[in-house]
């Protein structure tokens, strides 16, 4: 063999290597991953202006590899158009509350077991042992990058109630994305009207509903307290969110960008978990100034509620919850709350 064909050989393995490894960096035009997160938050809130900053943070942490557009205010449709547009990746990111991510992790379902958890350290404490549970029952064509704490849920009423058959005569809005949840509240014998968080005020004004339960951090902005003037203080649920990646998405990019990503959405969803007992308690506070009667349990009256699920609980724990999740959860909070 020549020098001259050596030489050839040389270059051209040369030239392939430095591809190669331009390929690997991603700085061609056409290596840049589009992202389009979808959000049913409004932009002035919290969240909305945490993901606004979440995309810059991105940008930058992968040193411009993505490009990031928030869609905010529900704009891409509510959560179940999300789920659809997320795998058909007409969006790539989408912001999702339980009733969406339960599509997506139906064992987070679990979490939602009425009057189960009663704290937000009791959730605290739950989470240690459940986030990686949850996670390894993500379905495979989807990345939770992030899990998020989404305050808890109450029931506002027109008129003051203060014990399970109380709200039984109620007309009780909800939203037909929490399909399993409305089957818990049926099998309790609670009248359900399905509607959409929009409609909402339109089926107050007309007396088709005169109860929602909801979180108050969203009856606040909505003035929705306005008509449903009195809220039962006696937490049903907490709520959690997630933001999700597609996966086909997430296999475009690089491991270093992945984790990039990931580090800085945990950032973000740190410091909205912070701020969420604040802004749930500056919102009670705010509606109670403005003529929302906040109405108080006894005793006796919290057992009720209590034992609306252990009064029913063939029919719930099992056919809706997962009863090992739910033996496993259990476990964790008789532990905390024996001392043990």
């Amino acid at each position: 063999m020549n020098k001259r064909t050596v030489l050839s050989i040389f270059m051209i393995f040369f030239i392939f290597s430095l591809g190669s490894v331009y390929a690997q960096r991603g700085s061609a035009r056409g290596d840049v991953v589009n992202i389009r997160i979808a959000s049913p938050l409004p932009r002035s809130s919290d969240w909305g202006r945490a993901l606004d900053r979440l995309a810059a943070d991105w940008e930058k942490g992968t040193q411009n590899q993505v490009r990031v557009i928030v869609s905010h205010d529900g704009r891409e449709g509510s959560e179940a158009r999300m789920l659809s547009s997320l795998s058909s990746n007409v969006i790539q990111v989408a912001v999702f509350t339980s009733a969406g991510v339960s599509e997506i992790c139906p064992a987070v379902l679990n979490l939602s077991v009425p009057f189960m958890i009663k704290s937000d350290a009791e959730l605290d404490l739950v989470l240690q042992t459940m986030i990686p549970v949850f996670n390894s029952r993500v379905k495979n064509d989807y990345v939770i990058i992030s899990w998020s704490k989404g305050g808890w849920i109450y029931i506002f009423t027109k008129e003051k109630i203060l014990t399970p058959d109380d709200l039984r005569k109620q007309r009780l809005a909800t939203s037909p994305d929490l399909r399993d949840m409305n089957t818990v509240f049926r099998v309790l014998g609670y009248q359900l009207v399905e509607t959409d968080i929009v409609s909402t005020g339109t089926k107050l004004a007309s007396n088709a509903v005169n109860a929602i339960y909801i979180i108050p951090a969203v009856v606040a902005p909505m003035q929705l307290y306005k008509s449903l003037n009195h809220m039962l203080e006696l937490p049903i649920a907490p709520i959690m969110g997630a933001i999700v990646m597609n996966r086909v998405t997430w296999n475009k990019l690089s491991p270093e960008s992945q984790q990039e990503i990931v580090k800085a959405t945990r950032k973000v969803a740190d410091e909205f978990d912070a701020s969420v007992v604040r802004t749930e308690a500056n919102a009670i506070a705010a509606m109670g100034k403005d003529g929302l009667s906040v109405n108080k349990v006894t005793p006796a009256q919290q057992t009720l509620w209590s034992n609306e699920v252990k009064n029913n609980f063939n029919q719930i724990i099992g056919p809706i919850f997962d009863r090992d999740l739910y033996n496993q959860m259990n476990a964790i909070l008789e532990k905390a709350r024996s001392g043990k």
